[in-house]
């Protein structure tokens, strides 16, 4: 338990009340939202908050379904059933203020202009999505910082505050509880580098995490431009890891550099620690192919190097990274180092839950473990009862191949189980024989991932490699399907939740 979890811990009030086993109970409500009240009819109310950490895909995700659906279905079911009514609150907490379409981020990167709609479609405002559900849904711009799983609160701090070197919060006053009865962990995988996640490093006591994305973005496009400048002696680019990013921005670089005529002298380098291009991804074909069609399109100005030397650190010099004049300097595991004008870190990243989750509730990655295959968080066993009422959704699920794919299949389960846990919860211990038929918003989903084994690769706008359902698909299919637009029209319907209507 970290110090910071240890501290609000030790804030905590008084435990919940006892519920029915397997339910999620009810915690004390934060002074922000609703309490248990009577009405002028003497109509017994309860309430339910509902806590998503994470405001982009999964979270959103979440968000619109239980909003849409999943919510309406509960309301009808206690209306039919019960003589009480039940208010729900949806908080959504992240230090992000936009939406970022994480997919697009290659092309984003190094050519926005070739995005229908520039850099503009890939940041959506999240207002947009909340907006629409008026007192339903509280937007609060906060990173959660500790879990009380005890007493059912999420420990927060403003974006703009940060940790002190002794471990105080600055400003003090910049921390509060928000309490749960549901609690979903869609706060995904942090990178190395904010280029390709929010939030990412740099992100601290920003007005919001994207701004650090923004600045990492123009920095790199500055040191691009700057490439055969003369301002230093070297000129090559080094993008670190094998995976769909690096290739994919590997593909970006070089075809930028081919369009404005600066690959005299330039050599880009695409470095994996693995022994093959997209080894996690996909079997070992279409690591071969892409390695073959950047060969292919763009000869000597592109070397792929892998055969396990990993990168080991990386060290800044000259004048500030923004500038464009700075050079990176690179230290591999063999013992070499290398220093080139421009380095881009595409390399894999790591749950985003170890800040406020215990060690035993995450994988070696800090993923989130579930106990099912219905996204219920496990906690520190199978039968841990401060789990109850948690789940998970998004990158950050331990075991997920990391793809909008499967995330969008992903969603419906997990709030499938929310609703379902719920109904239980309205309907009582016996509620598998009293007869009511649910409806299909409250019954449980089973999650399968029907386009497994699919994975599109841009590299450059004309093309790219890819399979669908393991099966290989050609280079045009690739660019008509991804490629000319890296299917950046997908991003205003998962923020509008027009995705899930």
């Amino acid at each position: 338990m970290s110090a910071a979890e240890a501290l609000a811990l030790g804030k905590s009030r008084s435990a919940p009340k006892a519920v029915p086993a397997g339910v999620p109970a009810a915690a004390p409500a934060p002074a922000d939202t609703t309490t248990t009240t009577t009405d002028t009819k003497s109509t017994p109310t309860s309430s339910i908050n509902i806590v998503i950490l994470g405001g982009n895909f999964a979270g959103l995700g979440v968000l619109h379904t239980l909003a849409r659906h999943t919510i309406p279905a509960l309301q009808h079911l206690s209306s039919q059933t019960t003589s009480s009514s039940t208010q729900y609150q949806i908080t959504l907490i992240t230090p992000n203020t936009q939406f970022l379409f994480v997919p697009a981020s290659p092309r984003a990167l190094i050519q926005p202009d070739l995005l229908p709609g520039g850099e503009a479609k890939v940041f959506r405002p999240l207002s947009d999505a909340v907006k629409q559900y008026g007192d339903l849904v509280k937007l609060k711009q906060a990173y959660a910082y500790a879990v009380d799983r005890t007493n059912r609160r999420v420990h927060i701090r403003h974006v703009n505050s940060h940790w002190s070197g002794d471990g105080m919060l600055v400003p003090p006053e910049a921390a509060s509880t928000v309490s749960y009865d549901v609690l979903v962990i869609a706060t995904g995988t942090k990178a190395r580098s904010a280029l390709w996640s929010m939030p990412g490093p740099g992100s601290e006591a920003l007005k919001g995490a994207e701004e650090a994305t923004r600045r990492e973005w123009e920095s790199i496009r500055n040191k691009l431009r700057n490439l055969q400048s003369g301002a230093h002696e070297h000129h090559d680019v080094l993008i670190a890891g094998g995976g769909p990013v690096g290739v994919e921005t590997a593909g970006e670089v070089a075809s930028w550099l081919k369009a404005e005529g600066k690959t005299e002298g330039v050599k880009i380098t695409l470095h994996s620690g693995a022994d093959k291009l997209l080894k996690r991804n996909c079997g070992e074909g279409l690591g071969r192919k892409a390695e073959e069609y950047l060969r292919r399109q763009f000869g000597g100005l592109v070397e792929v190097v892998h055969g396990g030397v990993k990168i080991v650190s990386v060290s800044e010099s000259g004048p500030e990274a923004g500038d464009g004049e700075g050079e990176t300097t690179v230290q591999l595991s063999d013992g070499s180092t290398r220093t080139v004008a421009l380095y881009i870190d595409a390399t894999g990243g790591q749950g985003n839950a170890d800040a406020f989750l215990p060690k035993t509730w995450l994988d070696g990655s800090n993923r989130v473990v579930t106990k099912d295959a219905f996204f219920r968080v496990r906690g520190s066993s199978e039968s841990d009862p401060e789990a109850g009422g948690i789940y998970a959704a998004g990158d950050v699920v331990s075991g997920s191949d990391n793809t909008l794919i499967e995330t969008n299949f992903q969603v419906p389960v997990v709030c499938s189980s929310i609703g379902a846990d719920l109904a239980s919860q309205i309907l009582g211990p016996d509620s598998q024989k009293n007869g009511v038929k649910l409806p299909a918003p409250l019954k449980q989903k089973t999650f399968k991932n029907k386009l497994a084994g699919t994975l599109l690769i841009p590299i450059g706008p004309g093309g790219g490699v890819g399979q669908i359902l393991g099966w290989g698909v050609p280079s045009f299919l690739v660019k008509v399907a991804k490629a000319k637009t890296f299917m950046v029209d997908m991003a205003e319907p998962a923020v509008t939740g027009q995705q899930w209507k």
